[in-house]
């Protein structure tokens, strides 16, 4: 049976733990470098609140499964979580989050000012880190993928309504927020590993469909996880405005009244959580949007289903499969 939470695939575990814990040690040792108290205080608050570290597992996977065991893929894992864990710190400050995996953010506790500049920091020390393996490929693939989310991030913030572009605007939005990085991860991983120009890009290509597929999931948590399990806010995004694909199902599904329900939350701010989730239930948008994400799953495997099969390419399969099964 499927492992359904991401953090806790023993298998997976069992294949990374080294890998995660060279990480992690790394990151300590450099961050007690800068001699900065409130920087260390805020990156190991950041490193031990129960991110699924996601990003730096793909890495290790994808170097594993390609033969590739050089210290350097240590530095590109680390790069890569504090290239998203920035992204983290500066969004908890737009949306003015209180809690992340059931963890009061980083604002919440050192104010607005020190997160935003430790998230500065972090970014300044990721790419350091990508410069000093001197790879100028894999500095430009990170760099992109960066670039992409952060003009992601300022799509969603400036986006107003269009009915007409609502669900093209929102794969183009999470395709830059969330699986650039994804894709970016496995691109470097393979670069890195010395993989033919080929199989670099199906790893990239497999990168992106799921960050896609682990996205849209994500989204349908805001309706349907359990805050006293999951330490997720339900109604998180709904609340701050958000437009996701269960909200953009049920609105197209919709009646007229709905529709106008609707539109009255993407163009202002979402009041009644009990409305939507009433008509996200009414017109199946849950399970509707898991098969979406299942189409973007089936693309992902299908990226690499030419590579050999190993131990590796089965645990990227089943770390893939988990990404729709997840309830947290």
């Amino acid at each position: 049976m499927l492992n359904t939470d991401l953090t806790t695939n023993s298998k997976l575990d069992d294949i990374v733990s080294s890998d995660l814990l060279a990480m992690k040690d790394f990151i300590f040792r450099n961050i007690d470098d800068e001699g900065i108290r409130l920087a260390s205080d805020i990156i190991s608050h950041l490193v031990r609140s129960g991110g699924k570290k996601i990003r730096p597992k793909l890495i290790f996977i994808i170097c594993k499964m390609l033969n590739y065991s050089r210290e350097d893929r240590i530095k590109v894992a680390a790069s890569v979580e504090f290239i998203h864990n920035a992204t983290l710190l500066h969004d908890d400050v737009l949306d003015e989050s209180e809690a992340r995996h059931g963890v009061k953010t980083a604002n919440k506790v050192w104010g607005n000012k020190s997160s935003i500049l430790v998230g500065d920091l972090l970014l300044t020390l990721a790419f350091r880190w990508l410069i000093e393996c001197g790879n100028l490929n894999i500095l430009s693939i990170l760099s992109a993928a960066s670039h992409s989310l952060v003009k992601g991030e300022i799509k969603q913030m400036t986006t107003r309504f269009n009915p007409y572009m609502v669900r093209r605007n929102y794969f183009d939005i999470i395709g830059k927020k969330t699986a650039s990085l994804f894709s970016a991860c496995c691109e470097a991983a393979s670069v890195m590993s010395g993989a033919t120009s080929d199989e670099a890009e199906r790893l990239k290509n497999f990168g992106f469909n799921f960050g896609m597929a682990f996205q849209i999931i994500d989204d349908t948590l805001d309706y349907t996880a359990d805050q006293g399990t999951s330490g997720k806010q339900v109604g998180k995004d709904f609340f701050e405005g958000k437009i996701t694909f269960p909200a953009i199902v049920a609105y197209e599904k919709g009646s007229s009244v709905e529709q106008k329900f609707w539109e009255k939350c993407f163009s202002s701010v979402g009041s009644n959580f009990d409305q939507a989730l009433h008509y996200i239930n009414r017109q199946n948008a849950v399970q509707l949007s898991i098969e979406k994400a299942r189409y973007y799953v089936n693309m992902a495997l299908d990226n690499i289903s030419d590579f050999s099969d190993s131990l590796y390419k089965t645990a990227l399969t089943d770390f893939l499969n988990a990404s729709i099964a997840r309830q947290a």
